[in-house]
């Protein structure tokens, strides 16, 4: 009974889908605003954990893990490589799915926008996105629950 038991804990283990949460891109260009896109990411990530699927369906990378992992390839935002090195990053870490998104100020509101992406095609799920969330910068976090519930369906 014990050994069917591992069995059935190490396949559920195997099957699980591998999730990553990057920073969010700031796309306002304001530096100072760019604390929000790992304030956010930490935010997403903490409330994709704490999700009833996390452990069942998906289980998101810890962001040291994750940190740990894109070390090795000395990510420099400003490099032309940038974009290729962290999708090399992200696949060493055997994720089958990216969040990720952007924000900007318009008009004294923060603009979110938040995607799944798959990492074998780079592509974005195009029906289970988080898109145009407007809230006071202050507020921003308050529009994460929800993004989420539109977020975990890609997961599959």
């Amino acid at each position: 009974m014990r050994v069917a038991v591992i069995v059935v804990s190490v396949c559920s283990l195997m099957a699980q889908v591998r999730v990553a949460v990057l920073p969010i891109k700031n796309l306002d260009g304001n530096m100072q605003l760019l604390t929000y896109s790992y304030a956010i990411a930490d935010s997403l990530r903490a409330l994709l954990m704490r999700h009833p699927d996390h452990g069942t369906k998906f289980v998101v990378i810890p962001a040291d893990t994750m940190e740990q992992a894109l070390a090795e390839f000395n990510l420099d935002p400003s490099s032309p490589q940038f974009e290729s090195d962290l999708w090399r990053g992200i696949a060493k870490l055997n994720c089958q799915y990216a969040i990720t998104g952007s924000f900007e100020i318009t008009g004294g509101r923060m603009v979110l926008n938040l995607y799944a992406y798959d990492v074998a095609t780079k592509l974005a799920d195009q029906t289970n996105t988080a898109r145009n969330l407007f809230k006071a910068p202050e507020n921003i976090f308050d529009v994460l629950p929800a993004a989420v519930r539109k977020l975990v369906p890609a997961l599959k």
